[in-house]
């Protein structure tokens, strides 16, 4: 890696994993300017997960169009930015503790993250439901806030 100041190598200093993140954080020291820098080394999601949709066609894992879909649904709340964020990880966390091969159904990851949702907060659990499913009657309603 090469310093932002100078252009010149770095080196690693320190290393730390961070488990809750599954990134890896660096301190780096630059050769010549000896400037001090942190990095983040994470997964790049687009190349290691693919959500297979509805069609069984399979498109790249964005998890920026997971953190709005959880934003769309808690955009009432207060500070809506830091906890769709917050959010967003703890669901990446239970996606990464699923047994697979890279390929997640894009109804459970809608599973996922509408429990992930609802245990946060019920009543963005249940928006973020009116979002992902065809609910018309009360009963589906009821059918979705008891999964």
């Amino acid at each position: 890696m090469v310093c932002i100041y100078c252009g010149s190598e770095t080196k690693v200093t320190n290393s730390r994993p961070q488990k809750l993140d599954n990134n890896v954080w660096r301190r780096r020291k630059c050769k010549s300017c000896h400037s001090l820098l942190t990095t983040q080394e994470k997964i790049d999601l687009e190349q290691a997960l693919r959500v297979q949709k509805k069609d069984g066609s399979l498109e790249p894992f964005y998890r920026d169009k997971l953190f709005l879909s959880i934003y769309r649904a808690i955009d009432h709340l207060k500070s809506p930015n830091t906890t769709a964020s917050s959010l967003t990880n703890t669901v990446l966390r239970r996606v990464f503790k699923l047994k697979g091969n890279g390929i997640i159904d894009s109804n459970q990851l809608s599973t996922i993250t509408a429990h992930t949702i609802k245990l946060y907060d019920a009543a963005a659990g249940v928006r973020y439901l009116s979002f992902k499913s065809p609910t018309q009657l009360p009963n589906d309603v009821r059918r979705l806030l008891k999964q």
